[in-house]
């Protein structure tokens, strides 16, 4: 028998990782009853009891909030009060059908569309929706407020003290702490390469363990139900650390132990010591986050002041490095680099940028560094100029404002997936006045329960939901022909109800949660008012209803879904990210290059947005497909990587004479090749994406991988320097830049070539 026990638990934990969904069902399985006892025989109304049960049932199964202490709390009083308003704005409606209908649509758009703030937002969204939804389809007159808000207020009393305080470990976020984990890791490498000389003593062993650490904070990323990409300032950049991280991590391993000429060393070690500062700034108040707020100062201000000096000494380094190469190396150097070797046939053969620009490396890392350090202060709410304490609030309410603003239009998922809930549910309502079903807000729940994105996950969903419906009301059917109507048997029942109703869900499967929730309603029901079996038979007309209306809305409002939006999101993102950076190209060698308010800028900007709301419309649907993150994310940054390549380029200092003659033919030839393949990766790119949302696209091949710089450049780099152009030699140094980060791109494809992308 203990082999038999022994493989039981390992299936079980295997279904329940961290028996999470057991623990709150056995906690829901105690206090539900309890909760409802004490309404139903301590006040005796049969108001306060309804909502005191289905109250506890909301808190303790349909929502479940992360974080430290303070912040459930306030995130579960913030509920409790959202809902008190709600049912008592809900009763005041319900006696008027009209009113229903209307405030149906108003509330259910505002809890839907709030997602676009907070995360938060999206958790309790059922929970929030139930406590408008249960009143209003139950027509009471306006003195019944009184015993529904005391049911609602037994349930909280009660149920957010339990949710906080049992079974509860000590929290932190692991996101923020494998940040931390990372950011220190990348610091130690930098600080070996710039303290050991050579850099073979130790940089070996701080590669291995940036590289784990890298791959803990990936694995933690993508194991992040829900990520913090809400609307405020602090959620956005917090996201963006995690791929900013990555882009630091990929620059640091391009930078070779030993490989910087003497004339340059001492430039390069203070870049290098820095990046390990300004690293070590990131490092310190993520960690201190992740245990709540109030666990240490934020450290803005030293971030601030460390990305200060680290574009100091980048530009020291900077400087040194171009006067070295426009003045030709130092043939008495030994360490000298030759920047213009040849074959026999007289080619150039430098096989990568480092082999003309040795310290490329070094001073690449420190753009990667700075933009690191600009998601670290927004991820601290501040800024590189420093926002005063007083003002972050208003800045952050400013801040939902605005974004909130700017998705109120059809062309914003969040906006129509909030919509086409909202019509739903309000069509559900009217149907629920137009006709006489009892007990009509489960009615309104079947649409809540079974709505999906698409029509085909939303059809699939409510067989699925009927199927699992019934089966539930013959199961409570055989309940109560086994116990009759004793009182005394259906409250020993009702515990093991609410156990398998909150467990089946995660533990089990969507069918098995609707047929345990059906039969935890006919117990409830059948002790508040004994009718019998006859409860379970209504909810599953009722539910049959409630899917019909939500099939028939997701038809007229978004027969696509989220995977087709998400598909079409990352071609746009694309699209614009390599017309950006294209923009960024044609400009290379001219007296001003492009700019932050360019059409290519603004428009990669918009579509960057859209593609955010896209993913997170993507993680937020509730269709019951595995999502393959890795592919997804993988996509992601790839688009990301493209625009900060955009971005970076901008920022290098303007390489071009004022009123120098025309750039030579090679270099208006190497200009056009960088362009052409700037091109060619948008193209492979933008398949990849159109792929998502049709399976029978093949997945292009990668692109290949060249072992050496393409000859226009190398040639147009050996014809500036004949010339002595100081103009050229800048201009084939932005364009060999281009190069390097376009061939992080094509490995990128080879990455993603070995995924597949269709989305099951």
């Amino acid at each position: 028998m203990a082999p038999a026990r022994r493989s039981l638990r390992s299936w079980w934990v295997g279904r329940d990782p961290g028996l999470r969904a057991t623990k709150r069902s056995a906690r829901a399985a105690v206090l539900v009853p309890a909760i409802f006892a004490i309404a139903e025989f301590g006040v005796g109304d049969a108001q306060t009891s309804l909502f005191a049960v289905f109250g506890s049932a909301a808190l303790l199964l349909f929502v479940d909030f992360a974080g430290p202490l303070p912040a459930r709390l306030q995130s579960y009083l913030g509920l409790w009060l959202t809902g008190a308003v709600l049912i008592t704005v809900a009763t005041l409606c319900s006696p008027h059908a009209v009113a229903s209908v209307a405030a149906m649509a108003v509330v259910g758009f505002a809890v839907l569309f709030a997602g676009i703030v907070s995360p938060r937002a999206v958790t309790a969204s059922t929970a929030i929706l139930l406590t408008f939804v249960l009143p209003v389809a139950e027509p009471a007159p306006a003195s019944a407020i009184g015993h529904r808000l005391l049911g609602w207020a037994l349930a909280g009393a009660v149920c957010i003290p339990a949710v906080l305080l049992v079974w509860t470990e000590r929290w932190h976020d692991r996101l923020r702490l494998r940040l931390a984990d990372a950011a220190d890791s990348v610091a130690d490498l930098l600080e070996s390469l710039a303290t050991d000389g050579a850099g073979q003593t130790g940089s070996d062993g701080a590669r291995n363990r940036m590289g784990l650490a890298l791959g803990a904070l990936r694995d933690q990323y993508e194991a992040t139900p829900y990520r913090p990409t809400g609307a405020g300032i602090t959620d956005v950049a917090l996201t963006s650390l995690v791929s900013q991280l990555e882009w630091v991590g990929a620059r640091a391993r391009d930078i070779e132990p030993g490989a910087t000429p003497a004339a340059l060393a001492d430039s390069v070690a203070d870049v290098l010591m820095a990046a390990t500062g300004v690293l070590r700034l990131v490092a310190s108040p993520i960690r201190a986050q992740a245990s709540g707020p109030g666990t240490g100062t934020d450290g803005s201000a030293a971030l601030a002041g460390g990305a200060g000096r680290l574009i100091a000494a980048r530009q020291v380094a900077t400087e040194v490095a171009l006067a070295r190469l426009v003045e030709g190396a130092d043939s008495a150097d030994p360490d000298a680099s030759d920047p213009d070797a040849s074959d026999p046939a007289g080619r150039n053969t430098a096989g990568s940028v480092r082999d003309i620009d040795p310290t490329f490396a070094v001073r690449m890392l420190a753009f990667a560094v700075e933009h690191l350090a600009d998601a670290a202060l927004g991820a601290l709410g501040a800024r590189r100029a420093d926002v005063p304490s007083v003002r972050r609030g208003a800045q952050t309410v400013r801040s939902y404002a605005r974004i909130a603003a700017g998705h109120f239009t059809y062309r914003s998922v969040w906006f129509r997936n909030s919509l086409r809930g909202a019509v739903a549910l309000a069509v559900a309502v009217a149907v629920v006045e137009a006709t006489t079903v009892q007990h009509g807000f489960w009615v309104v729940l079947g649409t809540l329960s079974v709505l999906r994105s698409n029509a085909l996950g939303t059809g699939s969903t409510a067989v699925r939901a009927v199927a699992g419906t019934a089966l539930g009301f013959v199961v409570g059917s055989l309940v109560l022909a086994v116990l009759g109507h004793h009182d005394v048997y259906l409250w020993a029942v009702l515990p093991v109800a609410v156990l398998v109703a909150g467990v089946a869900p995660s533990a089990i499967s969507f069918v098995a949660g609707q047929a345990g929730f059906t039969v935890m309603v006919v117990v409830i029901f059948n002790i508040l008012v004994p009718v019998g079996s006859s409860v379970g038979l209504l909810r599953v007309e009722d539910v049959a209803i409630g899917t019909a209306v939500s099939v028939v809305v997701g038809l007229l409002f978004w027969p696509r879904g989220a995977t087709s939006e998400l598909a079409r999101a990352l071609f746009q993102g694309y699209e614009t990210a390599t017309g950006w950076l294209v923009a960024a190209i044609d400009h290379v060698g001219r007296e001003s290059p492009a700019g932050d308010g360019s059409p290519e800028f603004t428009r990669a900007l918009a579509a960057a947005q859209r593609l955010d709301d896209a993913y997170r419309q993507f993680l937020a649907e509730r269709g019951a497909k595995q999502v393959p993150l890795p592919r997804v994310t993988r996509l992601l940054t790839g688009c990301a990587a493209i625009r900060r390549s955009a971005l970076t380029l901008e920022r290098l200092p303007v390489l071009a004479t004022p009123g120098a003659p025309p750039p030579i033919r090679e270099v208006v030839v190497a200009r056009t090749m960088v362009a052409e393949s700037c091109g060619t990766v948008e193209r492979w790119f933008g398949d990849v994406a159109r792929s998502l949302d049709d399976p029978s696209k093949v997945m292009p091949a990668p692109q290949p991988m060249e072992a050496r710089l393409p000859p226009e450049l190398t040639d147009a780099w050996s014809a500036v320097r004949r010339a002595g152009r100081r103009e050229g030699v800048f201009a084939i140094l932005r364009l060999l830049w281009v190069e390097e980060r376009l061939d992080d791109l094509r490995h990128l494809q080879t990455e993603l070539a070995g995924t597949g992308t269709d989305l099951p």
